[in-house]
């Protein structure tokens, strides 16, 4: 069985997103998360919706520009 979380690589890899972006979503409670980090060495993990929520987010800057 595949496993569906998705790290915070996971989400750059899949969107081209710097990591601060993804954190600023992750602070505005943007991002579904499936688990939350229990500490420091073990990663928040994110739902595959992630992914859609950053790319609109991307979107929505190129359109400004």
């Amino acid at each position: 069985m595949e496993n569906k979380n998705l790290t915070l690589k996971d989400l750059q890899k899949k969107t081209n997103a710097p990591a601060y972006v993804i954190h600023y979503l992750k602070d505005c409670n943007r991002l579904p998360i499936s688990k939350q980090s229990e500490g420091r060495g073990y990663p928040t993990l994110y739902k595959p919706e992630a992914v859609e929520v950053i790319k609109e987010h991307l979107n929505k800057q190129r359109r400004r520009v």
